[in-house]
């Protein structure tokens, strides 16, 4: 699913500086929009709450919207590769008129779930009924914006894909103050869901614009969940594993309260949720750069065998493979590195400009390392997914997920100076078990092709039958 990171590719092709930096711009926000618009529209909206509402209001707002996004990318999580799978095998064929179809009928069974469980959860809360009704509004949104993001993988349009994210945040900061003024915080929390709302919708138009609806419902993506269980069980560990440490000190007894069921560790969530930031720039790396270069050698691989090449041939592209993933991760870890280190050296202006405390000056310099290796493990399960390595995608997940959980409550015991270090020891001990993993799966990549295939015995009959 490379797709649009080689329609990129075009602009980084031009003479002018320009066309880079739009590049890498358009990709930053196709690769982590959500991410981007999210942190910036609440960052104007949080402080306009604290001046309407307090700091308790505030609080509030704040600790809705996390859990939205918490729970949200979690339930669609077993959705997440089982559907890009269905979609990628799809593209192959060329079946471009099966995409809108397949995601209204994605979006049907998305909504009903979240529907339910929100209408559940908001129940338990002790929150007004317009603010409840602008929770699971909010929730089925930003659920919809997360299985939008995986069709559009595949769309040409990225200039719409930007202005959707950045058209939704701009209007959800503006009725989320005029809201705000008005109706207190059902009119904040209703302001920046109709932005997010606006943002789906957008993304919605786009995907039948690009390609067509034809039918009126696909369902043949629910095989997929019992053909490749395996990428189920990836999608849930990755994004458990992701949120499993704030669960951790969320449950702790050093949270905070802000309403009965919904407690929060500002401290340790805002230095994580800022330090994510910090890889954005290799987000937009890996998807007009490194995938896109590795598609073009691995695609050349089968072309090869297809065509019956030589097993000189063979072994030459092979080589071209390896080549490729090794210059582009040293090429990462120079790029990232450099930013990585950049924002430690200036941690402090950094945390001045989100208001951080000096007590989160220290979390959020070990979260940015633990999120430049967090960076490499997603780099890694993708290329093991171009491989049909899902067990050990499952494996490298699964190792990530647990470490997290355990180490966070390692530092929940050790104390505020030990908070973050579970969370980057954990992506350290996912990228290193993932870089022994990949290194064997390109190290006998003919082995796994050949001897994988089907072997089929013929069957001969003797000559008296």
């Amino acid at each position: 699913m490379a797709g649009i990171g080689f329609r990129l590719q075009k602009l980084l092709s031009g003479d002018s500086y320009t066309d880079l930096v739009k590049a890498y711009l358009y990709s930053a926000m196709i690769a982590a929009g959500p991410m981007l618009v999210v942190m910036a529209t609440l960052g104007i909206v949080k402080r306009i709450a604290q001046d309407s509402l307090g700091l308790d209001g505030e609080a509030e707002f704040m600790g809705l919207v996390v859990y939205v996004y918490s729970f949200s990318m979690v339930i669609v999580s077993p959705f997440y590769f089982t559907v890009t799978r269905f979609l990628a095998d799809r593209y192959y064929l060329k079946d471009f008129a099966s995409f809108s179809p397949t995601y209204f009928s994605v979006m049907g069974i998305v909504i009903v779930l979240q529907v339910m469980l929100g209408g559940w959860w908001v129940s338990r809360l002790p929150i007004p009924l317009e603010v409840a009704v602008w929770e699971v509004m909010l929730y089925v949104s930003v659920s919809g914006i997360w299985m939008a993001s995986i069709f559009l993988s595949a769309a040409h349009n990225y200039i719409w894909m930007a202005v959707s994210f950045v058209g939704g945040g701009i209007l959800g900061v503006i009725c989320g103050i005029v809201g705000g003024y008005y109706y207190g915080l059902a009119g904040f929390l209703g302001g920046f869901a109709i932005g997010q709302i606006a943002t789906w919708a957008m993304l919605s138009l786009q995907i039948v614009r690009e390609f067509g609806y034809h039918i009126a419902y696909q369902f043949g993506f629910l095989k997929y969940f019992i053909k490749y269980p395996l990428l189920v069980s990836v999608g849930l560990l990755y994004y458990i594993g992701i949120w499993v440490d704030k669960w951790v000190f969320w449950m702790s007894p050093n949270a905070t309260l802000i309403l009965q069921h919904i407690r929060v560790m500002p401290d340790y969530d805002t230095s994580l949720f800022v330090a994510y930031l910090t890889i954005v720039p290799s987000l937009a790396f890996f998807l007009i750069q490194m995938e896109t270069s590795f598609v073009q050698v691995y695609q050349s691989y089968f072309v090869a065998i297809r065509q019956h090449a030589t097993f000189g041939v063979i072994s030459a592209c092979e080589q071209r493979i390896a080549d490729t993933i090794s210059n582009q991760f040293q090429r990462f870890a120079v790029f990232q590195g450099l930013i990585s280190g950049m924002a430690i050296l200036f941690a402090p202006q950094i945390a001045d400009l989100f208001k951080l405390s000096p007590a989160q000056v220290g979390i959020f310099r070990v979260g940015i390392l633990g999120a430049f290796m967090q960076m490499g493990m997603i780099m890694i399960i993708n290329l093991l997914f171009y491989f049909d390595a899902q067990l050990d995608a499952v494996l490298i997940t699964l190792l990530f997920m647990i470490c997290n959980a355990v180490f966070a409550q390692v530092t929940l015991y050790l104390g505020l100076p030990a908070y973050g270090f579970g969370y980057t020891c954990a992506s350290f001990l996912s990228l290193l078990i993932g870089f022994f993993v990949l290194d064997r799966r390109i190290r006998f990549m003919s082995y796994w092709t050949f001897m994988r295939q089907p072997v089929v015995i013929p069957k001969f009959k003797l000559e008296s039958e």
